[in-house]
């Protein structure tokens, strides 16, 4: 078969070498040797996530790890910023959980504004706050810092982000900003098969965890710290994702973490040029544009299923149709991942070829 050209926010290709640690042979997850390959990935999680708090593994997607965020963090009421649809996912997760939760509002393509989030959190009435730092629905990246810096304002509010399509895309500094859980999933910028959720926890949630009755079982915070401390997991890890994992920080810290950060954003400009240049628009509200993908308002009314076609069969290449209720409305391309700016352009002169004359 031969490898595919994922241009679409998840899952992104895997490097040849990654999927070769997926053949390691198993071992017992409860004895000194899991203690060694857990080692591997221990501190440089911690490295990646700008935190000396732990970053725990979770065997799952990272929705469960939404999910427990908010039965563990939250024993009042939740504040969802919406504003995409991954956001209101974690709102409808709030209230399937019967957790008391209220979306703040904003157009779809326009980021979480600090303002709003500080005005909300004024009423005294939460003690979370959700907030998806990159919408894949719409392209649109909010001010981390910025609300981080708001959340610090209210001490009894925690604050609680979802990374899944900007970690280890986007430089995310969880203690200095403020953050109480960041969570990202395996299959975006982390450039891994899915199946695994990586979530830093800060001790305060982990006190306040302590308290709340009904947090949950299988994604019990108090649970995963107890394992990290004996360099473990509460659960049956998959391992082979586990030995990518490992793999994976090695190659981050070879091309430097910076270096790494950089070329996503180098990325962003040349997808974000080229579609300007070819008579497209920008979705998301400007200065506030993603740096792992790029959404385009389909202003050409290009047929993307006829596009996907021709570079499937050309290419072995694809990109992706607007999210949702934005379907035939945008386009999405990703890069992040693994994906180098010279892929990129190659894929644009792709594009360019097929869409000569329309």
């Amino acid at each position: 078969m031969k490898t595919p050209n994922l241009f679409i926010p998840g899952p992104t290709d895997v490097a040849p070498e990654i999927l070769q640690t997926m053949t390691t042979p198993m071992i017992g997850h409860r004895v000194s040797d899991f203690a060694g390959l857990f080692q591997r990935f221990k501190t440089p999680l911690q490295r990646l996530f700008f935190t000396k708090n732990p970053v725990y593994v979770s065997t799952s997607s990272a929705t469960g790890v939404m999910e427990g965020s908010l039965r563990n963090a939250s024993k009042k009421r939740i504040l969802s910023c919406v504003n995409g649809a991954f956001s209101e996912r974690w709102f409808e997760l709030a209230k399937a959980n019967n957790r008391a939760a209220d979306a703040l509002s904003f157009e779809w393509g326009q980021a979480v504004k600090p303002d709003a989030v500080k005005k909300a959190l004024e009423t005294g009435k939460y003690d979370a706050v959700t907030v998806v730092h990159n919408e894949t629905s719409t392209g649109v990246m909010s001010p981390l810092a910025e609300i981080g810096e708001v959340a610090k304002k209210f001490p009894a509010v925690f604050l609680l982000v979802d990374a899944v399509s900007s970690l280890a895309g986007a430089k995310i500094e969880a203690d200095a900003w403020g953050i109480d859980v960041l969570l990202a999933g395996s299959q975006k910028c982390l450039a891994l098969p899915p199946g695994i959720c990586v979530f830093s926890v800060s001790p305060r949630v982990l006190e306040r965890a302590k308290t709340i009755p009904d947090r949950g079982g299988y994604f019990d915070f108090i649970d995963f710290h107890k394992s990290w401390e004996k360099d473990q997991t509460p659960n049956t890890p998959v391992l082979p994702l586990l030995y990518a994992l490992a793999a994976q920080m090695e190659r981050f810290e070879k091309e430097g973490l910076e270096n790494r950060f950089a070329r996503h954003v180098q990325m962003a400009k040349i997808c974000r040029e080229w579609g300007l240049s070819r008579g497209f628009e920008l979705f998301p509200e400007k200065g506030y544009e993603s740096v792992s993908l790029t959404t385009l308002k389909n202003t050409r009314n290009i047929d993307l299923k006829v596009l996907n076609k021709a570079l499937k069969e050309k290419r072995n290449a694809i990109i992706s149709d607007g999210y949702g209720k934005l379907k035939g409305v945008t386009i999405r391309i990703a890069h992040m991942g693994e994906i180098t700016p010279a892929r990129l352009q190659a894929l644009l002169g792709w594009i360019d070829e097929e869409l000569t004359g329309t």
